[in-house]
C-alpha cells in the first residue's frame, strides 16, 4: 500500500510550480537555468524532511520533459504534462525506496540497474529523460556504486535528480558529480500557506508550525496524528504532577497505559520537550520550543527546582526507553514514572 500512495503523489499536476511554497530564490535558479538551457546532468536536493525538495524536483522534471515549455516552466497542457499529469511519462523514470520483509526502506541495487537499463534506450516522447531518486540516502552500497557508475558516464541528454535529506549519507564521490540545491526550513508566514492550503484549522496551525521546525510535511503528518491533544495532555499531567495523590496516579496510568504503545511513546516525546523547555526556562533562554505554551510552561517553572526538573526530564526518559526497549506493562511503566517524578 505505500509504494501504491507514493506512486500517486509522483504525479506531476499542471500548476506543479507554483503549488510550491517558499524557497524563492531557489526556484529563481532552476527556472533561470531551465530557460537558458543549461541545466546540470545531476541536480541534488539537499535540506530538511518535509520542506517540499521532491515537489522542487518533479516540477523540474516536468519542465525539463515540457514540448512546449514557457520560461522555464512546464506548460501543463502538452502530451509530456498530461502524461506526467496521468503517471505514465514514458521518458520520466522514478527511484524509490522499497520494503522487503522487516527489512528497512531502501534503494536496492536491482532498482539502479533497472533504471540504468530504461535511460540507456532512446526516449519516446521527445529528446530527453529525467530520473527522480527521493530518499537518495537510502541507498545500499551496491546501489550507490551502480549509480556512481551512471553519474560517471551519464546517457545524452537525461536529467538526474536526486532527492535527501541526509546528504552527509551519500558517497562524496556522488555528492561531487552533483550540483547541489540546498533548502532551508520554511518560514512561518509560508507553513501557515500550506497548512491552509490542506484545510488545517486555523487555531491550530501556530501550534503545529511551533512543533515542525520548517517542516510542513512534519506538520501535516502531526496534524494527522492528533499529535497536538497529546502534548496538551503531557503539560496538563505535568501541571497536575505537584498534587497528584496515589488515586490520581493510578488513573492517569489507566487511562495512557491503555493507549497503544508507539501513541505513549509519542506521549512521552511530548513530556520530555516540555521538559526541556522548562528548563531552558530556568537557564535564561526564551527560545522555546513549545512556544506557544510559553505562560504554561513559566508557571509551572515556577513551582519546582532545576534538580526536580532535570531529575523528572530523566525519569521521563528512562521511562520511553522501558516502552522502546522491552514488554513492560505500559500501565506500569506510567506509574512509575508518575509515582518518582511526583515525589
Amino acid at each position: 500500500m505505500a509504494e501504491e500512495k507514493e506512486a500517486v503523489v509522483l504525479r506531476v499536476q499542471p500548476g506543479a510550480w507554483a503549488a510550491v511554497e517558499g524557497h524563492e530564490k531557489t526556484r529563481a535558479r532552476l527556472s533561470r537555468l531551465l530557460s537558458e538551457k543549461r541545466v546540470p546532468h545531476a541536480l541534488l536536493f539537499s535540506g530538511p524532511q518535509g520542506v517540499g525538495k521532491k515537489q522542487v524536483a518533479l516540477a523540474v522534471a516536468a519542465a525539463f520533459l515540457c514540448l512546449d515549455p514557457k520560461e522555464g516552466l512546464a506548460c501543463g497542457v502538452c502530451d509530456s504534462c498530461r502524461a506526467l499529469a496521468a503517471g505514465t511519462h514514458p521518458d520520466f523514470f522514478a527511484v524509490l525506496p522499497e520494503t522487503s520483509g522487516k527489512t528497512a526502506r531502501s534503494v536496492k541495487i536491482e532498482q539502479i540497474r533497472e533504471m540504468r537499463g530504461a535511460v540507456a534506450r532512446a526516449p519516446k516522447f521527445s529528446t530527453r529523460r529525467a530520473v527522480l531518486l527521493n530518499d537518495a540516502e537510502t541507498m545500499n552500497d551496491a546501489a550507490a556504486n551502480a549509480l556512481l557508475k551512471t553519474l560517471e558516464e551519464p546517457p545524452g541528454d537525461t536529467l538526474f535528480l536526486l532527492v535527501t535529506g541526509a546528504r552527509q549519507a551519500l558517497l562524496p564521490t556522488i555528492v561531487s558529480r552533483c550540483t547541489i540545491i540546498p533548502f532551508a526550513p520554511l518560514d512561518d508566514a509560508a507553513m501557515a500557506r500550506v497548512l491552509a492550503a490542506h484545510d488545517v484549522p486555523e487555531d491550530l496551525r501556530r501550534s503545529l508550525i511551533a512543533l515542525s521546525d520548517g517542516s510542513a510535511g512534519r506538520a501535516l503528518r502531526l496534524f494527522a496524528e492528533d499529535a497536538l491533544s497529546l502534548r496538551e495532555d503531557a503539560m496538563a499531567t505535568l501541571e497536575k504532577l505537584p498534587q497528584m495523590t496515589p488515586e490520581t496516579i493510578f488513573s492517569v496510568g489507566a487511562r495512557l497505559g491503555a493507549l497503544e504503545r508507539e501513541r505513549l511513546l509519542e506521549w512521552f516525546r511530548y513530556l520530555r520537550m516540555l521538559l526541556r523547555d522548562v528548563l531552558a526556562i530556568m537557564e535564561g533562554s526564551a527560545a522555546l520550543m513549545n512556544g506557544d505554551f510559553s505562560e504554561r510552561l513559566f508557571a509551572f517553572a515556577g513551582t519546582l527546582t532545576a534538580d526536580r526538573a532535570f531529575a523528572t526530564e530523566r525519569e521521563a526518559a528512562e521511562a520511553a526507553r522501558r516502552l522502546a526497549t522491552s514488554n513492560a506493562s505500559l500501565r506500569l511503566v506510567v506509574e512509575g514514572f508518575l509515582l518518582r517524578a511526583g515525589k
